[in-house]
C-alpha cells in the first residue's frame, strides 16, 4: 500500500462503484434514432461518434454525463474518457468500456487522472488475458481490485485544476515542438527537391563542368554490366565443360528504361535512369528464424530493427544460416534495403559499415553499380518524386506492398558522378546540421513529454503536487457517507436473499475501507 498524505484514503474500485455493467441496449432496434456513441476508436479523436441506430451492429451500454469510462482492451494504451454533457441524442458506450458512474465525493476528472497514472497502469497491464493487441483485455476481477487514492473533495478539485494547467503547458510545448518538427521536415524536403532538380548545385556546376555527362556514365555502367554478365556466363559454360552455344549473347536481358511520359527537363549533363539500370542486383531477403541469444554468426536485419533511419546493430538478433546463404544475402556498404510490406512500405535505409549481417525476407536489397553514388540515390529515395512512384506501384489493400519490379521501374534524375558526390555531401551536411540543432532532439522531447506527463500524475496522487489543506474534510468522511447512503438498499437486498447475507458484489456490503 502506497504512503498517502493525511486525510487521504485508498479504495478499490469495486467497493465504491460496484461490479455491475451498465444497462444493455440494442441500438439497431431504433434504426432512425441518432446516438452519441463513445466507441474505442473514437477515443483518439476526443469526440464521440454520432451514428444512427441502423448503423450500429452490436449491443451497447447506456451511459450518462460525468460517467468515467475505463477501457479494457490493451491497457498499454492509456484510454480513460469522461462522458460529456447530455444532448438530445441518447448516450451509449461500447461494452469494451467499464462505466464508473459518478458518486458523491469523487470528482470525475480526479478519478480519470488517477486511472491514467503510472501505478494504476502497471496494475492493469499486469492483469490481462488474451494473446495480445486488440485481443488482450484486463480481467474484470483485476479492474474491481484496482486501488485508487481519494483526497478530500476540495483538494481533488485543486489537484485537477493544477494537472489541467500543467498538461495545458505541456500541450502548448508539444504543439510548438511539432511545428518545429514540421518546419524541419519541410526544410529537409525542400533541400531534397532542390538537390534532385539540380538547383542545389547550380552554381557549383558552372564552376565544375563535368568530364563525363550523366548520359555517358550511364552508357558505361550498362556496358560494364553486360560485360560482367558475359564473363559470368562463360564461367558457367567452362564449369560444365561446355562450348558456348550460337547466339548465346542474345539471351542477355537489357534493364528496363524510363517509361514515365513527359519527364521534366533536366540540367545540362544530366539524364534520366531507372533503378534497374543503376543496380545490377535487386534481391528479396532471406527467410530465417531470428535468435537473439546467438552471439556468433551473422546479424539478421529485419524491418523492425530500422527505427528513425537508424539501426542499433548490437541489438539486432543473430540467426543460423549456411555459408552459401550467408554469401548470397550478406549486406555490404552502399547497399540500400527497402521495406516491401506493412506500415513502412517503401521506406529505405542505406547500409554503411555493417557488421556481418544478412537481411530478412520482408526487405528488398538494391545493390548499386560501383559507378553510382549510393548516398545520392539514397537521398532520392527520400524525396517526393520517389514516393509518388511508390504510391502508384503499391499493391494490396489491407496489407499494401511493393515488389522488386516496382523498385526496378523507379525513375530518377542521374547527374555526372562528381555532381552526385557533391549533392550527397551537401545533403549529409544539411542532415548533420539539422540533427545537431534540433532535428533529433525534437523527437526526443516528444518522447520525454509522455514520461513527464506520467511523472506529474504520479506526484499528484502521492499528494506532492500541492500543499494539503488541514481544514479540508478527510476523504474517510466522504466514504462513510457513501456507505451510509447505500445502507437502505443493502438492508433491502439482505432481507430478500435466501442466505440472509448481502450479495458479495454489492459495494457497501463488503466495504472494508479504513479511516
Amino acid at each position: 500500500m502506497r504512503e498517502l498524505p493525511e486525510g487521504w484514503v485508498e479504495v478499490e474500485l469495486g467497493k465504491v462503484f460496484g461490479r455491475k455493467r451498465g444497462s444493455a441496449l440494442v441500438p439497431a432496434k431504433q434504426p432512425d434514432q441518432r446516438f452519441e456513441l463513445y466507441s474505442v476508436p473514437a477515443f483518439r479523436t476526443g469526440e464521440p461518434e454520432r451514428p444512427l441506430g441502423a448503423e450500429i451492429g452490436s449491443s451497447k451500454q447506456a451511459v450518462s454525463h460525468r460517467t468515467v469510462l475505463l477501457c479494457r482492451i490493451n491497457p498499454r494504451i492509456n484510454r480513460v474518457w469522461i462522458v460529456g454533457p447530455r444532448t438530445d441524442d441518447p448516450q451509449i458506450a461500447s461494452t469494451e468500456w467499464i462505466a464508473l458512474r459518478q458518486v458523491d465525493g469523487i470528482a470525475p476528472r480526479f478519478l480519470m487522472y488517477a486511472l491514467r497514472g503510472p501505478v494504476v497502469r502497471r496494475h492493469l497491464t499486469s492483469s490481462v488475458s488474451g494473446v495480445g493487441g486488440s485481443l488482450m483485455r484486463v480481467r474484470m476481477a483485476a479492474v474491481w481490485r484496482t486501488k485508487v487514492p481519494v483526497a478530500p473533495l476540495s483538494e481533488q478539485h485543486r489537484i485537477v485544476v493544477k494537472i489541467d494547467d500543467l498538461f495545458a503547458r505541456l500541450d502548448d510545448g508539444i504543439a510548438a515542438l511539432k511545428r518545429a518538427q514540421a518546419n524541419l521536415e519541410r526544410y529537409r524536403a525542400s533541400v531534397l527537391t532542390a538537390a534532385i532538380e539540380g538547383r542545389l548545385t547550380e552554381q557549383w556546376r558552372k564552376r565544375n563542368p563535368p568530364e563525363e555527362t550523366g548520359e555517358a556514365l550511364l552508357k558505361r555502367i550498362l556496358a560494364e554490366r553486360r560485360k560482367r554478365w558475359e564473363v559470368d556466363q562463360l564461367a558457367k559454360f567452362a564449369a560444365k565443360d561446355r562450348k558456348p552455344p550460337r547466339h548465346w549473347k542474345h539471351k542477355y536481358k537489357e534493364p528496363v528504361q524510363p517509361t514515365i511520359p513527359k519527364l521534366p527537363e533536366l540540367p545540362e549533363g544530366w539524364c534520366w535512369a531507372t533503378v534497374d539500370q543503376l543496380a545490377p542486383a535487386i534481391q528479396y531477403g532471406h527467410t530465417a528464424s531470428a535468435d537473439p541469444s546467438r552471439q556468433d554468426g551473422p546479424r539478421f536485419l529485419r524491418i523492425t530493427d530500422i527505427q528513425r533511419g537508424r539501426v542499433q546493430w548490437p541489438t539486432v538478433p543473430g540467426c543460423v544460416v549456411s555459408e552459401r546463404e550467408a554469401d548470397r544475402y550478406r549486406l555490404s556498404s552502399g547497399d540500400i534495403v527497402f521495406a516491401r510490406t506493412g506500415a513502412t512500405t517503401g521506406k529505405s535505409y542505406l547500409i554503411e559499415n555493417p557488421p556481418e549481417a544478412i537481411f530478412a525476407s520482408y526487405l528488398i536489397r538494391v545493390g548499386l553499380s560501383g559507378l553510382v553514388s549510393s548516398r545520392y540515390v539514397s537521398a532520392f529515395f527520400q524525396s517526393g518524386p520517389y514516393w509518388e512512384q511508390i504510391e502508384r506501384g503499391k499493391r494490396g489493400i489491407g496489407q499494401p506492398n511493393v515488389n522488386a519490379r516496382v523498385l526496378a521501374d523507379v525513375t530518377l534524375p542521374f547527374p555526372p558522378f562528381a555532381e552526385q558526390l557533391e549533392i550527397a555531401r551537401r545533403i549529409v551536411s544539411t542532415e548533420n546540421a539539422l540533427e545537431q540543432t534540433s532535428g533529433r532532439s525534437v523527437g526526443n522531447c516528444l518522447d520525454t513529454s509522455t514520461t513527464l506527463r506520467q511523472s506529474i500524475l504520479k506526484q499528484a496522487f502521492l499528494g506532492r503536487l500541492l500543499p494539503q489543506d488541514p481544514d479540508g474534510e478527510p476523504a474517510s468522511a466522504i466514504l462513510k457517507r457513501l456507505h451510509a447512503a447505500s445502507q437502505p438498499a443493502a438492508r433491502s437486498i439482505h432481507r430478500n436473499t435466501p442466505s440472509g447475507r448481502a450479495p458479495s458484489d454489492y459495494p457497501a456490503a463488503r466495504s472494508s475501507i479504513r479511516d
